[in-house]
């Protein structure tokens, strides 16, 4: 599914919509809903977005681009490990993934890491 038409739109919402794959025209939405699009692997071009869910995109497993997006939501995004990019992300959600390392995100201003079982040391978020 070709979406670049709709790359200047302020607020997109495209959840379960698995036939998307390439989202690279979408970097300059301020608000954009990808939850259950399953068929996105590369999320590089969405660093500029304001507010990004990518919730059960269960095809990404680099986010190191998406330091810059103010809300950011990859609950259940289970292929992703290395969060350390993401340390500058004002509220960040990471509920039920596979992250076992936290120590880079001591200024993240919310931080959800429910269900984050293989979370042992959180010693550097105490700050």
């Amino acid at each position: 599914t070709d979406v670049s038409a709709l790359g200047n739109v302020h607020s997109l919402d495209l959840q379960r919509c698995t036939g998307i794959t390439d989202v690279s025209a979408l970097g300059n939405v301020h608000s954009l809903n990808l939850s259950c699009c399953t068929g996105i692997t590369d999320v590089c071009a969405l660093g500029n977005v304001h507010s990004l869910d990518l919730t059960y995109c269960t095809g990404i497993t680099d986010v190191s681009a998406l330091g810059n997006v103010h809300s950011l939501d990859l609950t259940h995004c289970a292929g992703i490990t290395d969060v350390s990019a993401l340390g500058n992300v004002h509220s960040l959600i990471l509920r039920c993934t596979g992250i076992t390392d936290v120590s880079a995100l001591s200024n993240v201003h919310s931080l959800d890491l429910s269900c984050c079982a293989g979370i042992r040391d959180v010693s550097a978020l105490g700050n």
